[in-house]
């Protein structure tokens, strides 16, 4: 493990953390530090940050992960993040750390910021890097899925659309509410409304699979849960060979294993927060070969306003803010997402626990 200075990259910006960083003002007032990039051995890695003595009545500090590839000279992007939520009136250390998958030729950075503002005191700021020993724990490299070499034709989020105009539909799925029109055109009969959201979910799956060239013979995939008669069969009409991870709560995802594709019709975790909700998705999806599609089906609180991170925490539900947060994650990570379409409030099915039902369609590139 190495220290990093946590103010090198803006190294004349005071921090919003007061006593530390340079003598200038930052011109973003919410600035709390940003590491320089740095080389960092290939395989699971993870920055810590520690605030030692630290004293705030209130906040939340967001740390990101950033990733720039010197021989591309293209944009830094996000690949992971975490939050700290302050409130420690009395001293005491207060720590967070995220972790990634380094990736060889690629340099990261650490960088911190407040999302809710905070008069937080501390008394030392430091940022520690594990990184794999030299010689152990090499990074598997994703293989590439033969759906890669359509990539360019039939990527899942097309440039500069990252929300989808009109109404959805089952033809061609993309990232979508559940609504009465999809039921009816279905021909499912709400007798009753949980049990039709679940064939809801099935079906988008299927005909998602369809829309993105899955159901294709010699194909390598993972069923999370279970996913409907006619999914399997027509996998295995097709010629495709799938394994089941059929237990709950799911198993750690092999660092090992990789998959063409990966369903996960009923994915739901109501006991989870936004950060260990979005970690055990990335984890699986991490599971996808370059090219790999995965469809999740997700169930959401439908609130048309805004959720604060303080209230998600205390409800524990996913909302419609966090998808659109997962979506803008995933995309910097270098995976492509489907189109979001949220739709009004009249159009959507709502299940007997209030939350509506969404399929959500990301791609690795």
């Amino acid at each position: 493990m190495r220290e990093i200075d946590p103010f090198s990259y803006f190294f004349d910006h005071a921090s919003a953390i007061e006593g530390f960083g340079g003598n200038r003002r930052s011109p973003d007032p919410q600035y709390c530090f940003h590491t320089h990039y740095v080389e960092v051995r290939p395989g699971q890695a993870s920055y810590q940050l520690k605030l030692s003595g630290a004293r705030s009545s209130q906040g939340e500090l967001t740390v990101r992960v950033h990733a720039y590839k010197p021989s591309t000279g293209g944009n830094a992007t996000l690949v992971a993040g975490s939050r700290l939520y302050l409130g420690a009136e009395e001293p005491t250390d207060l720590s967070v750390t995220v972790k990634f998958v380094a990736l060889r030729d690629v340099n990261y950075a650490f960088y911190g910021y407040f999302t809710d503002n905070s008069d937080i005191s501390a008394e030392k700021v430091e940022i520690f890097l594990d990184e794999p020993e030299d010689g152990a724990s090499i990074y598997v490299e994703p293989p590439r899925s033969i759906m890669a070499l359509e990539l360019a034709a039939s990527e899942t989020r097309p440039a500069n659309a990252l929300i989808h105009y009109g109404a959805p539909t089952l033809a061609i799925p993309v990232s979508q509410d559940c609504t009465f029109a999809q039921l009816s055109e279905l021909g499912i009969v709400i007798q009753d409304v949980d049990q039709a959201l679940a064939a809801w979910r099935k079906s988008v799956t299927f005909t998602a699979m369809q829309a993105y060239e899955v159901l294709v013979p010699g194909l390598d995939g993972l069923l999370l849960g279970p996913v409907g008669k006619d999914v399997e069969s027509s996998m295995l009409e097709a010629g495709m060979i799938y394994e089941h991870g059929k237990s709950l709560p799911l198993p750690e995802p092999s660092s090992e294993l990789f998959y063409d594709f990966i369903l996960w019709p009923d994915h739901h975790d109501p006991a989870g927060t936004p950060e260990t909700r979005f970690a055990a998705v990335t984890a699986w999806l991490g599971r996808l070969k370059i090219g790999g599609v995965a469809i999740l089906g997700l169930r959401y609180r439908a609130d048309e306003s805004i959720v604060s991170s303080t209230l998600a925490m205390e409800t524990g539900l996913l909302s419609r803010n966090e998808i659109g947060q997962w979506a803008l994650r995933l995309i910097g990570a270098g995976y492509s997402v489907a189109p979001l379409s949220f739709v009004p409030p009249a159009d959507r099915v709502i299940g007997s626990d209030g939350l509506a039902s969404f399929v959500l369609i990301v791609q690795r590139a």
